[in-house]
């Protein structure tokens, strides 16, 4: 039998102070002195608080190359997100408004190299002025960018990148994360896999910094349920014929096979794991991707079940359904794969942001983040104190029609899943992988 397994809310509230006007009381004298009928004194205006300056949001992103859709999906998600946190509220040229400040995002395309995006960082700090740094896509240029976020003592919001790194080894005090981390992948299905396919695991995945973070992740995950790696398999990102690694796997004895791949890739992957028999002769594990795609990849997959990060048929809670209704309206299709990461960045800053009065300067911003719990599109989101690891749900799903269509009108609504298993934020146990002289602050996530 084959198996493939694979954001407080924040509410701002708009209020206006009413004064009660009482007219004065004059004390009576003793010879009334007769006067003109009086007037009626005009009620004056509320006088409206100016705007604070612009602030500058800077937006590493991979607009081009392979994972274009995924940066397609951060910039929705976070203008949405800006859209829900300031409560529909612009200002006369069309920005958001946060902590009584008009919120302009500049994005550049790090083309998924890491020295660009570490030029293209600095660039928008020294000649754009950008006070706060989102994104990227990339797990290399964002371990790349946690360099750039220490010398500027300025935050950088990782979203969608998904490498543990970042908030590991690559550390720093001004690093945070909204995006999951490849524990949060692991951990969620690590279980089920060895419980219930094998307890030998080959992994081939793609030789960067999301792909070694996940094969780190996996050999923790699956250790702490009496499994092991046996064959970790790394292939080139450039990779298109993936013959020689799939051969590996299926020599290794191993009963489970799992993918770490991102992009375009993964659909001439599956190709080759259909044609060379590895489908029949290993249990193939990876996370379930993207909608637009996901026929491309998954059609040989229906009745499997496998881990998501986000789903928007999943979650049930106010800020979901705003992200699904508005989405659909302004892009005639539902929210993506990490559209719900980007708003979830984009409702964490605006959160910190009100808590220290639109200063966001890194020093201010790193109390008001830390130990913040907020509501997102995927349910509870926490950012840990110690680490910044933002613990958040994870999906098990079960793929039951790769081209659905509900409503008849001829369209795949991309109504894909049966929901399995949603986790709490906080039950998976993703480790604190601090290392050096920020060791010790994995302390700081027990309290």
């Amino acid at each position: 039998m084959k198996k493939l397994f694979t954001l407080v809310s924040v509410i701002v509230v708009l209020s206006m102070l009413l004064a009660a006007c009482a007219k004065p009381t004059v004390a009576p004298t003793e010879a009334p002195v007769a006067t003109e009928a009086p007037t009626e004194a005009a009620t004056p205006e509320p006088t409206a608080v100016p705007l604070g300056p612009v602030l500058k949001i800077g937006m590493i992103s991979s607009v081009s190359g392979a994972m274009a859709l995924y940066s397609l999906q951060q910039q929705r998600g976070f203008d949405l997100g800006l859209e829900y946190a300031s409560g529909g509220v612009k200002d006369d040229q069309g920005r958001w408004v946060i902590a009584n400040r008009p919120v302009e995002v500049i994005l550049k395309d790090d083309e998924l190299n890491a020295e660009k995006g570490v030029a293209l960082a600095r660039e928008l700090i020294e000649k754009d002025g950008v006070e706060i740094l989102q994104g990227p896509v990339s797990s290399a240029v964002a371990v790349a960018l946690t360099t750039v976020a220490l010398e500027n003592k300025m935050i950088l919001m990782i979203d969608p990148a998904a490498s543990a790194f970042t908030t590991g080894a690559s550390f720093n005090p001004y690093v945070f994360r909204t995006s999951r981390t490849s524990y949060d992948d692991t951990m969620v299905i690590a279980k089920y896999l060895v419980e219930n396919v094998g307890k030998n695991f080959a992994h081939i995945y793609i030789d960067n910094a999301f792909g070694q973070g996940s094969e780190v992740a996996l050999e923790f995950a699956v250790g702490q349920y009496g499994g092991t790696v046996t064959t970790p398999i790394p292939a080139p990102a450039d990779t298109t014929d993936y013959t020689a690694y799939i051969q590996k796997a299926m020599e290794s004895g191993a009963e489970c096979l799992f993918l770490t791949w991102s992009g375009i890739g993964y659909v001439q992957l599956f190709k080759q794991l259909s044609e060379l028999g590895a489908l029949e002769k290993m249990t193939v594990s990876t996370g379930f991707g993207d909608n637009a795609s996901f026929a491309a990849v998954y059609m040989d997959a229906v009745g499997t079940v496998g881990l998501n990060v986000y789903h928007y048929t999943v979650p049930t809670n106010p800020v979901n359904d705003f992200l699904v209704a508005r989405h659909l309206e302004l892009y005639g299709e539902p929210p993506d794969l990490f559209t719900a990461g980007g708003m979830a960045s984009a409702i964490a800053l605006a959160a910190a942001l009100e808590k220290t009065g639109g200063d966001a300067s890194g020093d201010a911003m790193i109390p008001a983040l830390e130990g913040l719990q907020f509501e997102g599109p995927k349910g509870t989101y926490y950012i840990r104190p110690g680490d910044h690891v933002c613990e958040q749900p994870m999906n098990i799903l079960k793929l039951v029609n790769v081209n659905p269509d509900s409503d008849g009108d001829g369209k795949n609504d991309y109504k894909f899943f049966e929901t399995i298993y949603v986790s709490e934020y906080n039950e998976l146990g993703i480790p604190c992988t601090l290392a050096g002289d920020y060791a010790a602050r994995c302390d700081m996530n027990k309290q």
